[in-house]
């Protein structure tokens, strides 16, 4: 994938914001840890610019959070771990996929992408569920101010058929929910 120049500045700074942001809990945590932080950092930042950019997430980037997501609830807790948090993640994925596709079908188009969906769970398998719910909660009311501003800066009013890029303020909020919260 070849992005502009200006992207890739976009997301080192994000990168560099995130990782900034949830240093305090990062510093006295093992090596792997802070290699997956850092791992973690950089991929939310590029899927944040991603979707802003394009409102696309690329695969390439989810599935990498959901190896880092395995590896980690693996050397954590070996392989009942690793298998409890990919029927964790299995589970939510599928409960997500329902409600989109009731949304969908009930209000006549997309409310949550799949992509979010697949993002959502291969946090799952960092974060648990429960974390999920608060990457959820402080994404959409990131998301909301973001859209607000955005509105009121536009001079346009704010509309419920609003297209978000919900990717640029989940990611984010995966890294912050499992430095802060999750540990």
């Amino acid at each position: 994938m070849t992005l502009p120049r200006v992207t890739w500045q976009a997301i080192a700074i994000m990168a560099c914001l995130l990782a900034a942001s949830t240093l305090p809990p990062m510093l006295h945590e093992p090596l792997l840890r802070q290699v997956a932080w850092l791992m973690l950092c950089a991929l939310a930042a590029a899927i944040a610019i991603e979707d802003l950019a394009r409102m696309l997430i690329p695969d390439g980037y989810t599935a990498a959070i959901a190896v880092v997501g395995a590896a980690l609830a693996f050397t954590t807790h070996g392989w009942a771990g690793l298998g409890v948090a990919a029927i964790e993640a299995a589970i939510l994925a599928a409960g997500l996929m329902l409600m989109s596709l009731f949304y969908e079908r009930l209000r006549g188009r997309s409310g949550l992408g799949f992509g979010d969906v697949k993002l959502l769970s291969a946090s799952a398998l960092l974060i648990g569920v429960w974390g999920v719910g608060m990457q959820i909660l402080f994404a959409s009311v990131a998301a909301l101010v973001f859209t607000a501003l955005r509105a009121a800066r536009r001079r346009r009013p704010l509309k419920a058929v609003t297209r978000i890029p919900f990717a640029t303020f989940l990611a984010p909020a995966l890294v912050l929910v499992w430095a802060w919260v999750v540990r």
